[in-house]
């Protein structure tokens, strides 16, 4: 939404915008250190790249403004959900396979369960699965993912563990759930491919998902990152051991977090392309 979206002639308003105005303008002007020096007036994270710093500094700007004009509409958009579910699978895999052929099957779940409310993580689901048509993982998959023959031979299969963590989400008590991933892979292809395989439905809580890399560079307005790149302009680093899924989830949760304290609004942001016959 573009600054002057959806803006009435309300007088209010258009005081309100050229007010705001102003005021990024102004902080577009303001160099690194005068970046961090008002945010530390305001007591707010000075972690992150300028680009990250300006949007944090303009979106407290905006909420201090809003709270001028009560009545006014102007971008009061607010977050529709109340928890957001972070799933970053970790899949079977092959280095001398050919990448498009390859018959990918999911062997770790890892889901992080952050409160909107709260912009902060309440709870974890994590388990292994055991493949059903290849049930021994190449060495070049447990090198990338450090996942060993031993945890996969001990894992219960997809069905099981699925069928777990739909229980476990309906034990939250959740009123309006986001699915958040980074990137389009896990449901459009890991997931969607795991349904066909055990000639499951695809949930219908899935079609719908926050692809966070794309809500990132449309808020931060950076260019294309992937999660290392998403931390480093947060100012953060990755904890834990990548291309581990509990790793990947619980960084990518820390960035679904310093972006609900930044303002973002995440919600809704890609499909994945699935038949109506073929939804749970």
């Amino acid at each position: 939404m573009s600054e002057t979206e959806g803006c009435s002639d309300h007088p209010p308003n258009n005081v309100l915008i050229s007010e705001l105005t102003k005021e990024y303008g102004r902080v577009h002007s303001l160099n690194l250190t005068h970046l961090k020096n008002e945010l530390l007036k305001i007591e707010l994270d000075v972690r992150g790249s300028k680009e990250v710093l300006k949007r944090r500094l303009k979106e407290h700007l905006r909420q201090q403004h809003l709270a001028l004009y009560p009545h006014v509409s102007i971008w009061q958009r607010e977050n529709q959900h109340t928890h957001y579910a972070v799933i970053d699978f970790e899949a079977t895999c092959d280095q001398s396979a050919p990448e498009v052929d390859f018959m990918h099957e999911i062997i770790e779940v890892p889901v992080i369960l952050i409160s909107a409310k709260d912009m902060k993580v309440v709870e974890e689901f994590h388990e292994y699965v055991k493949p059903g048509m290849v049930p021994v993982l190449s060495p070049f998959c447990k090198k990338l993912t450090g996942i060993g023959q031993a945890t996969i031979n001990k894992s219960r299969p997809f069905t099981e563990v699925w069928s777990d963590l739909e229980q476990w989400l309906k034990s939250q008590n959740i009123e309006n759930l986001c699915w958040v991933t980074d990137g389009p892979w896990d449901f459009k292809k890991f997931l969607a491919k795991e349904c066909r395989y055990n000639n499951l439905s695809f949930p219908r809580s899935c079609v719908q998902y926050c692809n966070i890399r794309r809500k990132f560079c449309n808020f931060y307005g950076v260019k294309r990152v992937n999660l290392s790149e998403m931390l480093r302009n947060l100012g953060m680093e990755f904890e834990g051991r990548m291309h581990s899924g509990i790793c990947d989830s619980r960084n990518i949760a820390n960035v679904v977090c310093t972006m609900l304290q930044d303002g973002a609004v995440l919600t809704h942001n890609e499909v994945v392309d699935v038949d109506e016959a073929m939804l749970a």
